[in-house]
């Protein structure tokens, strides 16, 4: 599933990045790819851990997935604002680049993962074939 989310989201994050600096120029590339980096950031260590999670006891597993992502969500936007706020980056940041980026890799990756996982088929729901009788 993760496949599906990582090349859905990488289209249409470098799309964007594309975009902001055919229409904006370089400060608007450089802050979509800021957004862009960090969507990929949060999204490809969550699924990875959630790998892992799985493999866990069941409580062990949802602490893991809990845990990891409170830490992602403070790490990753404490990283973000830290470099958002450096002296030789606040001046070039455009907001709606930001706003973009991130929000159109997130509906992507999102849409990618959902795409995967419903072509998936599930063995364990599968049922023999049995023909009907005939009479």
């Amino acid at each position: 599933m993760m496949l599906g989310g990582l090349v859905l989201g990488h289209a249409v994050g470098i799309s964007i990045v594309g975009l902001g600096l055919a229409l904006g120029g370089p400060d608007a590339a450089l802050t979509a790819a800021l957004g862009f980096a960090a969507v990929v950031i949060f999204y490809s260590i969550g699924q990875a851990l959630e790998v892992v999670a799985s493999e866990l006891e069941a409580m062990q597993g949802m602490a893991l997935v809990l845990i990891s992502y409170a830490v992602r969500v403070i790490g990753i936007a404490a990283g973000l604002w830290a470099i958002l706020s450096l002296p030789a980056v606040a001046p070039h940041v455009v907001d709606g680049w930001l706003l973009l980026s991130i929000a159109g890799t997130v509906i992507a990756w999102v849409t990618g993962v959902v795409l995967v996982a419903s072509r998936q088929r599930v063995p364990v729901y599968d049922h023999d074939y049995v023909p009907p009788e005939q009479p």
